[in-house]
């Protein structure tokens, strides 16, 4: 049985807890460094595959805030499933030499919000809408709680605006963001980034032409 490189021992003692995150930088090697978050702006996703429209975002989200960028890979999918350590490792390979990585296993971002606190989350329209929907937090007053908790926790959110249902959402035109829980999401100005094409849509498109995203 070879025994795990150093690369590979990081990420079990993340799937062991026994770390928060690992910062893997633009040559793919992996370390523990401390980060001051505050001066962070991170974008979280799948990552499956990365492509063009993250790496704009990234920038724009860089200009607007000044802040240091990441992207941000979780080992769980929506279903707290953990992925498995060759599709972290292939998808990892994607950002070599593209920019820095940190790598969680925090799902939700009131859990990001403990472990990048101080940071600003950059997301799209249609997870922003997610985020404020009740359903997902047993009610109103779990949603309440869990935006508050971020605030807290001094992180944000800087919002880009996405073709869902058939029309673009912006911040604004997602009428179920509370008043109150408002001056959480920061909009991505439309004239700056605009996206209309999802990763799913690559990764067919992507499969169409036998193409793989390493």
């Amino acid at each position: 049985m070879n025994m795990p490189n150093k690369n590979e021992r990081y990420l079990i003692d993340l799937i062991n807890g026994k770390l928060n995150y690992i910062h893997i930088d633009r040559n793919g090697d992996f370390n523990n460094t401390k980060i001051d978050w505050k001066n962070s702006v991170i974008l979280s996703g799948s990552f499956n595959p990365l492509h063009k429209g993250h790496e704009e975002l990234k920038e724009i989200a860089t200009t607007m805030t000044k802040r240091k960028p990441y992207y941000e890979l979780s080992i769980k999918n929506a279903v707290k499933l953990t992925i498995s350590t060759d599709e972290i490792f292939k998808r990892i390979r994607q950002f070599k030499e593209k920019g820095d990585i940190v790598l969680s296993d925090a799902k939700f971002f009131i859990e990001k919000s403990y472990i990048y606190q101080g940071a600003i989350f950059v997301i799209g329209a249609d997870l922003c809408q997610e985020i404020n929907n009740p359903i997902y937090y047993g009610g109103e007053e779990g949603l309440k709680k869990s935006l508050m908790t971020i605030k807290n926790n001094d992180c944000g959110f800087l919002v880009a605006g996405r073709f869902f249902n058939n029309k673009y959402h912006a911040v604004d035109d997602l009428l179920n963001i509370r008043r109150e829980h408002r001056f959480l999401f920061e909009s991505i100005p439309e004239s700056l980034f605009r996206l209309d094409i999802s990763s799913t849509e690559i990764r067919l498109m992507n499969k169409e032409k036998g193409m793989d995203y390493e």
